[in-house]
């Protein structure tokens, strides 16, 4: 089917469920999309049916069922994305507590900053921070790899979702030294969370927050801003993924090409691997 064709087999529900699936990281169960949809089990289930047929989705688990977007879905929203490639099985299930968090989260209720543009203006024009501020990547302010969402007292909040896997201590580091300017130039917001998958990871972050390494960034009062939250009920534990080496319109899938690098070097690629972009 040619691209002309899948768009106008799309309608604007479909098109907005593909919008939000990518910003919140490209990947979703078939119960999660449930929650995102305002519409029954059956209805949902069989438009994620029709999405797939028209490679917009594509399965890549057995079970539980488990949908990534594709090379069509970034067409479509004219704007390429990491979140249509081929990822490790650490990076889909981050992905997929993404969801679980945003979903929880959104019933505080919170109010959810996705675009990547609005989130720098959120500090840039209404808290008036100096660019400086800000994470960089080449020179420019950089905050796609987090959330940013109003909690329900309307203060800031910048959510890390965890990785499962080794290297908590990094990832709690990087996280910190990333937005410790921010935090010393606002003072009182935003919150740290840190966002996990179990209470069991969350006691480990809340304990580390004491280590020496983190101490000896200068915290001070503001170490009770970084705050690690489970998320409930638990996301879906995942044993495999089943990628093609090409869908069945002719796409290649990019791989992901960590097993290339060294163990340190693979460690600290999957401590800053991106989650929204």
């Amino acid at each position: 089917m040619s691209f002309r064709n899948q768009l106008i087999c799309l309608d604007e529900v479909s098109q907005q469920f593909l919008r939000l699936l990518v910003a919140l990281g490209g990947y979703c169960t078939a119960t999660q999309a449930q929650a995102l949809f305002p519409r029954s089990a059956t209805q949902v289930r069989a438009r994620l049916r029709t999405l797939e047929r028209l490679g917009f989705l594509r399965r890549i688990t057995k079970y539980p069922v488990v949908y990534q977007i594709t090379k069509s879905t970034t067409r479509l929203l004219k704007r390429d994305a990491s979140s249509r490639r081929q990822h490790t099985l650490s990076t889909v299930q981050a992905r997929l507590l993404a969801v679980h968090f945003y979903l929880e989260a959104r019933a505080w209720p919170s109010e959810f900053v996705l675009d990547h543009e609005q989130k720098i203006a959120v500090f840039t024009d209404l808290a008036g921070c100096p660019l400086s501020t800000l994470p960089q990547r080449g020179g420019k302010p950089y905050l796609r790899e987090h959330f940013l969402l109003w909690q329900p007292d309307w203060c800031l909040a910048i959510a890390m979702i965890d990785l499962p896997q080794p290297g908590l201590l990094m990832r709690l580091k990087l996280f910190i030294r990333e937005f410790l300017p921010l935090l010393r130039h606002l003072h009182k917001e935003p919150d740290l969370l840190i966002v996990t998958a179990d209470k069991g990871r969350a006691h480990v972050y809340e304990r580390l927050k004491r280590h020496r390494a983190i101490r000896k960034l200068g915290l001070g009062e503001l170490s009770n801003q970084i705050k690690p939250y489970p998320v409930k009920p638990p996301v879906p534990s995942i044993a495999s993924l089943t990628w093609p080496t090409a869908d069945k319109h002719g796409e290649s899938l990019e791989v992901e090409q960590s097993h290339h690098l060294s163990h340190t070097d693979a460690h600290q690629k999957h401590s800053r691997e991106l989650i929204y972009e």
